[in-house]
């Protein structure tokens, strides 16, 4: 019984690495003032599809309204991103005056640790902002960041990411 107890215990523990700490469908659904009442003082932010379109490479007025708004809150920014188009994250960290990382290689702890080292921040004073359940939610639990998941339900014409939603979606119904 207590073998059966204990593997219970690692199959939970597991499954709370792919369990958000909130869902939203869009980075303007976020209760600020609750993340400040819960000790948060910075945000790692995703860019694609987080921020902005995958695809898209200009900085729309509303995110950087939606920026300013949260540095005027005293909240500190970091951008880290899998992107594999440095120049591309370079260009919006620098228009939006946000450091920011690419090639993250998101959930492994690397990016993580350097966005932390960035803000000055702890993990407990930290939250991931990001729309990938495997690769942004995965990666904060793991290092105890409190996670946001933006579920967008955004269609996804790449076979491969089509798939990640779909299992993305399972897990969100079926690990609660």
């Amino acid at each position: 019984m207590e073998k059966e107890s204990s593997s219970n215990e690692y199959w939970e523990s597991f499954k709370s690495l792919f369990r958000p700490n909130e869902i939203v469908t869009d980075i303007k659904e976020i209760d600020f003032a609750a993340l400040k009442a819960k000790g948060i003082k910075a945000l790692i932010l995703d860019i694609d599809d987080t921020l902005l379109p995958r695809e898209v490479n200009d900085i729309y007025p509303a995110v950087f309204e939606w920026v300013v708004s949260r540095k005027e809150e005293g909240f500190r920014l970091c951008l880290t991103s899998n992107s594999r188009h440095p120049l591309r994250v370079k260009y919006i960290g620098d228009t939006l005056g946000i450091p920011a990382i690419s090639f993250g290689f998101k959930p492994l702890p690397f990016a993580f640790w350097k966005s932390l080292e960035i803000l000055g921040t702890k993990p407990e004073e930290t939250a991931m902002v990001g729309d990938q359940l495997f690769m942004d939610i995965l990666g904060a639990n793991i290092l105890k960041i409190y996670s946001i998941f933006i579920d967008h339900k955004k269609e996804e014409k790449f076979i491969a990411r089509y798939w990640m939603r779909q299992a993305e979606q399972w897990l969100l119904k079926n690990n609660k």
